[in-house]
């Protein structure tokens, strides 16, 4: 009975510090994935590029980039709101090594085209930080 009690009472502490560092991740990891937005949002494209992680300036070629990005956000129109709908981290993903990822879904509302789902999935990249690998609209 005493382990029993003991068990409950250490599960019962320590489960608000695992939350926390999750709070703090997910923190980190939407910071991030905001400012790499924000990039997008100002048409700074190629400077998206170049703050995205290896995977991503791996399998899309900046010119390429520059050009799809372009094309695909400038009808948009601005930014008016933009909220996080869904999180989740995964070791493996179709089309990625194996490794920590962390993709963000984002409802954002755009001037001319209205309502987007933006997909952003973020790698953590060899210096701790977590980089964009990939960022699909719809």
């Amino acid at each position: 009975m005493i382990k029993q009690v003991l068990v409950l009472l250490l599960l019962f502490f320590c489960a608000p510090v695992v939350n926390a560092e999750e709070d703090n991740i997910l923190a980190e990891v939407e910071g991030s994935a905001r400012a790499w937005l924000e990039l997008i949002d100002s048409g700074k494209y190629k400077e998206g590029w170049e703050t995205s992680s290896p995977l991503f300036k791996t399998k899309t070629p900046e010119p390429e980039w520059v050009k799809s990005i372009t094309g695909i956000r400038a009808p948009r129109g601005a930014v008016n709101a933009r909220y996080l709908a869904t999180a989740g981290s995964t070791k493996t993903l179709s089309g990625f090594p194996e490794d920590d990822y962390v993709v963000l879904q984002f409802y954002t509302t755009f001037a001319t085209k209205g309502l987007a789902l933006e997909t952003i999935t973020l790698a953590k990249a060899p210096d701790e930080a977590w980089r964009v690998a990939e960022y699909v609209i719809k």
